[in-house]
């Protein structure tokens, strides 16, 4: 689609893991790239990133957050429940399965730092699922529409949801420093052509589980960088 509308050749690139993706944008390799907010404000600290687009999806459209769960037979009825229990998240740069519930932890009074057991990651979502539901952890935070994804493998009428975090704005495309300001400003006209909910858009990002695209600014993402300090992730 990319290549059609702004005639310039679009190649995709999937590195392998955060670290390898972080360093292909770091060491222009690449000219434009698509990754999960808070990887977007770790690499703008130092390097002059342009938001182009706010990716849209079904269930969430523009903003997603996270929650924090246990089972329905645990004693943890509120956020202040969790001080003293052994806490399950997805990665360390996972941005609604670690860094925004460290944000609603800090908020709620708990020290981030030592009033809880922080398990190894579980580097998926379903493991944090997982984890809870066999009472291997005490609670977990993960992405708030991960938890109906998991309804064939786990009685979720036996999880309870502790917590919301807040909202904070989705996964943005943006431009690199290698690519040229005329061609950064094609492509984002073409991103923001795909409106959200549009036929059209469909057809094009169906595969992506994308419903389209809207505009975005960098300040979009400050209270996400409030949170990612607490988190230590920033």
């Amino acid at each position: 689609y990319l290549t059609a509308e702004t005639g310039e050749k679009v190649s995709l690139v999937i590195p392998k893991d955060f670290e390898a993706f972080k360093e292909a944008v770091k060491s222009g390799q690449v000219d434009l790239a698509f990754a999960n907010s808070l990887v977007y404000v770790q690499l703008k600290k130092n390097a002059n990133l342009d938001p182009l687009a706010l990716s849209s999806e079904a269930k969430s459209g523009t903003r997603f957050r996270g929650i924090i769960i246990t089972r329905k037979d645990s004693s943890i009825a509120k956020i202040q429940d969790l001080k003293g229990k052994k806490l399950s998240f997805v990665d360390k740069d996972s941005a609604a399965g670690y860094v925004f519930q460290m944000l609603l932890l800090s908020k709620a009074g708990l020290d981030v730092e030592k009033d809880f057991t922080l398990l190894p990651f579980a580097k998926k979502h379903d493991n944090v699922i997982m984890a809870v539901f066999n009472k291997t952890a005490d609670a977990g935070g993960i992405r708030e529409d991960d938890l109906d994804k998991m309804k064939d493998k786990v009685d979720l009428s036996q999880i309870r949801i502790v917590g919301y975090t807040d909202y904070f704005p989705n996964w943005p495309v943006f431009s690199t420093p290698k690519l040229s300001k005329e061609t950064a400003a094609k492509i984002k006209a073409a991103l923001l052509k795909l409106k959200p909910n549009d036929p059209q858009s469909e057809k094009i990002l169906g595969a992506a589980r994308l419903t389209g695209f809207a505009p975005v600014a960098d300040n979009d993402y400050d209270e996400l960088r409030n949170a990612a300090k607490v988190a230590g992730a920033l």
